[in-house]
């Protein structure tokens, strides 16, 4: 994972970094905030028959989490936790080790993840809300997915994905940008509980690797009023291995990334609800399609401010590339979740 991290690094500061139009892009009057957020993350594995109408799907059943941070000039910093009282104690327990970082700079993003599930529980597009039973609820089946992905945005100057999803810029006027890039992701399913005879799958490592191409918009209909929405798609090879029988196989398939803000951004107070959502498609089958995908729900309000006394280590943002390769360039900044 690191070693991704610093190619990652070295290409972006090949690419240099983006001159802002500020007819279009500004930075925050407050340079300071603290802000409290409500969070859902769901990892799941969906299972969708050849007549595309029936799906069945194994998710995980982690707690809402409530985080706390504190922001300074085009950075952040924050911290959540997932109390077992806003678990629904009926669908089981996922045990989990979950770690996201996006970093939303101003000429390029990257998102990495490092997900650790144990226990679903399971439901069809018919049973949905039905209560779970001992049936459908799978204690021992895990999931593993580690992974980044990165863009480069091509209307830098104009379009601002940390106005939109870090809440680092303000976006005044309405703009939007093409988004290139790629992405490397390892893929763990182990103990799958199948429970349809159309299904016949197996435990699997999968490594998936490829190019991506999305297109983001930032939409502007009112003065303080963000609507914002991106999309990605992507063609990734993969190598494939059967954990029972260790035969290999090499398959290409799709993936799809979706982002979707909207907020009211002031001076003072920002109060805004987002979505991030990430499908890995894992095999297209004459019976079935089976997807990976793990989705992200938050509710963010952030109050900003300024100090009557400037702190002095907190007057130029932390320089990420300066931590990595010991040198000085203080516009990389970073956001931590």
């Amino acid at each position: 994972m690191r070693n991704f991290l610093i190619i990652v690094f070295v290409f972006c500061s090949v690419l240099g970094f983006a001159q802002v139009d500020s007819l279009y892009v500004k930075e925050h009057k407050q340079p300071y905030g603290v802000k409290i957020a409500f969070g859902k993350d769901i990892l799941a594995l969906d299972y969708t028959l050849e007549d595309g109408k029936n799906k069945q799907t194994y998710q995980s059943n982690k707690p809402t989490s409530i985080g706390l941070g504190f922001l300074w000039r085009s950075s952040s910093l924050s911290f959540s936790y997932g109390f077992s009282f806003m678990r629904d104690k009926e669908k089981g327990k996922t045990k989990a080790t979950d770690f996201q970082y996006h970093y939303y700079g101003d000429k390029f993003l990257i998102d990495l993840y490092y997900k650790r599930n144990k226990g679903f529980y399971s439901y069809t597009n018919d049973t949905k809300e039905n209560i779970p039973s001992d049936d459908n609820i799978f204690p021992d089946f895990k999931i593993h997915m580690y992974g980044g992905l990165f863009q480069y945005v091509w209307n830098s100057e104009k379009y601002s994905l940390g106005a939109a999803y870090d809440f680092n810029k303000t976006q005044v006027k309405s703009a939007g940008s093409l988004l290139l890039g790629g992405g490397v992701f390892y893929s763990s399913l182990r103990n799958i509980p199948v429970a349809s005879d159309a299904i016949d799958d197996y435990d699997k490592k999968t490594y998936h690797f490829g190019p991506n191409i999305g297109y983001g918009y930032n939409w502007v209909p009112f003065k303080k009023v963000l609507v914002a929405g991106a999309i990605t798609l992507g063609v990734n090879g993969a190598i494939e291995e059967n954990l029972l029988t260790r035969k290999t196989v090499f398959i290409v398939n799709p993936s799809v990334l979706g982002r979707f803000s909207i907020g009211y951004i002031g001076e003072n107070w920002i109060v805004s609800a987002s979505t991030l959502s990430n499908g890995l498609y894992l095999n297209f089958k004459e019976t079935y399609q089976s997807s990976l995908l793990t989705s992200t729900f938050s509710f963010t309000v952030i109050k900003r401010f300024k100090l009557k006394k400037e702190i002095p280590f907190l007057q130029k943002d932390y320089d990420w590339k300066e931590a990595i390769f010991g040198k000085k360039n203080n516009e990389l900044v970073s956001d931590i979740e």
